[in-house]
């Protein structure tokens, strides 16, 4: 797993290498899914929307053109410098989401809170923690949407794993919708989940 060095070091080939490998693991379907969280928001025009683990921006991006007002964190400080060269008005704070999130946003409240292919740095357990924070953040009917490499199953998941063994990062925790769905439910929180290529789904969370 790579830690925010490594990052720094991708960031300049990051969208042009996700771009070749958008049709296997651990990318296969990674514009659609962007695109599908894309239509989840509606209402674009001056909606305040946190990105957690902003990255390059390829997302946030289209939604800074429509009008949305743009938060984000991420701990690599050149793919910030990448995302505010395209988003100069977006509010972006390095930092690891690991410790949730920093003291600047946690009194903030946001229309969504939106995190694609980031997540998967936390294993089960802490991401459940990290969900519920967020959705602390977020104004009543606000929508949480989060996009990752995950699966319906652990059974798909370990299918995927075994097929792609000499990619696989065993330093990631991949989500498998059934447990995810399951934790959540246990302590009272509804979510649904979107499968949208061989290795890549949504989970949706609406306060209300």
């Amino acid at each position: 797993m790579l830690n925010d060095r490594g990052f720094d070091r991708w960031s300049e080939e990051y969208d042009e290498f996700v771009k070749k490998s958008s049709v296997e693991y651990p990318f296969d379907g990674y514009y659609e899914v962007l695109e599908f969280v894309y239509n989840k928001i509606q209402s674009k025009k001056k909606a305040r929307i946190l990105d957690v683990g902003i990255g390059t921006g390829v997302l946030t991006h289209r939604l800074y053109k429509d009008g949305a007002v743009i938060y984000g964190v991420d701990f690599s400080r050149e793919m910030i410098q990448i995302s505010l060269e395209k988003m100069p008005s977006a509010i972006i704070l390095q930092w690891d989401f690991n410790k949730g999130l920093p003291m600047e946003l946690q009194k903030e409240k946001f229309d969504y809170i939106i995190s694609t292919y980031a997540i998967h740095h936390l294993n089960d357990d802490k991401k459940i923690e990290f969900i519920v924070k967020l959705r602390d953040s977020l104004k009543e009917n606000g929508k949480l949407i989060i996009a990752d490499i995950s699966f319906e199953t652990v059974e798909k998941r370990n299918e995927c794993k075994s097929k792609y063994a000499d990619k696989w990062d065993t330093d990631e925790f991949y989500m498998a919708a059934v447990e995810i769905l399951a934790k959540l439910k246990a302590i009272g929180v509804d979510a649904e989940y979107t499968q949208i290529s061989a290795c890549a789904g949504v989970l949706e969370l609406l306060k209300s």
